[in-house]
Order: structure tokens, then C-alpha cells, then sequence
């Protein structure tokens, strides 16, 4: 197996894990793959609103660490605008913050946050999305269009 950049990203998940839990999520998950082909390493966290009844979390953190041991810039965030279980791909999600640089990602979690409980209070008051922000869109995502 290859530690090449092991505890760089093993840091990485650390501090994406605690901005989490800063932000009052719960993390449900913290993972690592190795990519040898991209000679980078995938982490990957998933946290919770606190009683979050579902298996899909409430979001998602993503960013790469080079085998280098090279300290990634951006972290790819990405919520789901429901109270439903966001496996059954019925609300909107969130596009706009795939590059969060590290100095933010606390203000830019707090701002998704926000955003996600003025969504869900739109589409339960009939307003369908998108939704629009300053930095966002919120819009029901067609994950399985042209699979069927």
C-alpha cells in the first residue's frame, strides 16, 4: 500500500471534520481513497444536522491531496435542500460552492446552512426552484436523466 501523502490527507479529513462540527453538523463519515492513476488521494466527509433521521447525509465535503503531500486550496461542498431523505433525489441541491477556499469554509458552511432552511421554507410554501443566491443555485438535480 502506498502512504505517499497519507498524513497530509489524513490532516485534511481532520480539519474538514472539525469545521463540521464547528458549524454544529455531526460528521457521519470521514474517508480516504487512494487514486494511483491521479497520484492523488480522494477525502471525502459527510455530516449531519443534529436528529437527521435519513442514511444520505445532509452534506458533503470533497477535496484531493496530491501523493506529494501537497495541501489542497479548495474544498467542494455540497448540500441537499430537503428535510426528505436526499437518496430519493426529490429536493433541490445546492451548485455553486465546488471551490470553497479552506480560509472560508467555515462562513461558506454557516452561509449553506442558512440557505438550505430558506429553501426548504420556500418549496414547502409551493415556491419551486431554482433558487437563486448570491453564490448558489439551488435546482432539483436530474442524476438519472438519460439513464432510462
Amino acid at each position: 500500500m502506498n502512504r505517499s501523502g497519507r498524513e497530509p490527507a489524513e490532516d485534511v479529513k481532520r480539519r474538514l471534520s472539525a469545521a463540521c462540527r464547528e458549524v454544529g453538523l455531526k460528521v457521519v463519515s470521514a474517508r480516504m481513497v487512494l487514486f494511483h492513476e491521479h497520484r492523488a488521494r480522494l477525502v471525502h466527509v459527510s455530516a449531519n444536522l443534529p436528529g437527521w433521521p435519513h442514511e444520505g447525509p445532509t452534506l458533503s465535503l470533497m477535496t484531493t491531496v496530491k501523493i506529494s503531500g501537497e495541501r489542497p486550496e479548495f474544498v467542494d461542498v455540497r448540500c441537499a435542500g430537503t428535510d426528505e431523505n436526499p437518496a430519493h433525489l426529490t429536493g433541490p441541491w445546492m451548485k455553486g460552492r465546488d471551490r470553497v477556499p479552506f480560509g472560508r469554509l467555515i462562513d461558506e458552511l454557516m452561509e449553506t446552512l442558512r440557505e438550505r432552511e430558506q429553501v426548504i421554507a420556500a418549496e414547502k410554501a409551493g415556491q419551486k426552484g431554482p433558487h437563486r443566491f448570491a453564490k448558489t443555485v439551488w435546482a432539483k438535480a436530474e442524476f438519472l436523466e438519460g439513464l432510462f
